[in-house]
């Protein structure tokens, strides 16, 4: 830390631009990424205040921090899916999303889950059958990151059994609060969830 404090100014400000940038793009699984990988994308992301920084000697050029996340932000809105999609089109990618499963489940923020089935590797299958029902509560009705999944369990089928058995209680009427329920990611055989997107929730 002491050595980067004794770089110049402008190249601290370029730093901080590019990591902001990079913290936010990677904002759901930076636990997977190489260092190579995040020094490069800290390079890139902060060149555009590089450049500015290098024609403006103002002070006021030092706003430029903030391109980095913005940058990032439009890649992740509007910038991302259009390459990807430009890329599968002109057959260089085989793939429109971010080329693993369970990322782009727990990095898409669009998509709202409305009911999830998560099948154990111990055999049982546990179930919130309606998501919405826990809209408000302390924690958001479905929690999905690379460590693993966590939602208001209503239904669970133990193992060898055939009947869904109802989890009473699950928002507490003596005042103890909801309970939610994480499952660590390798205990997790596979996960069957309904969705709708964020724009038509809110609609409904």
């Amino acid at each position: 830390m002491q050595e980067l404090l004794q770089l110049p100014l402008q190249v601290q400000a370029t730093l901080v631009a590019g990591y902001l940038g990079y913290a936010l793009l990677k904002r759901d699984y930076r636990k997977t990424e190489k260092v190579t990988d995040i020094w490069l994308l800290v390079l890139v992301l902060g060149l555009p205040t590089a450049i500015i920084l290098y024609l403006y000697t103002s002070t006021l050029a030092y706003i430029s921090v903030f391109s980095g996340p913005l940058f990032a932000y439009a890649w992740i809105k509007w910038l991302g899916p259009l390459w990807r999609k430009f890329l599968y089109k002109h057959n260089v990618s085989h793939h429109i999303n971010d080329g693993d499963v369970w990322k782009t489940l727990s990095a898409d923020k669009d998509v709202t889950a409305t009911q999830i089935k998560l099948f154990n590797n111990n055999g049982s299958c546990y179930m919130c059958l309606d998501t919405s029902e826990f809209d408000g509560q302390p924690f958001a009705p479905f929690i999905m990151d690379d460590d693993g999944i966590a939602f208001y369990v209503t239904h669970v089928i133990k193992k060898d059994e055939n009947d869904w058995d109802k989890i009473d209680g699950v928002i507490s009427d003596l005042g103890h609060g909801s309970m939610i329920t994480y499952f660590p990611r390798n205990d997790i055989k596979f996960l069957e969830m309904r969705s709708l997107s964020q724009t038509l929730c809110n609609c409904l």
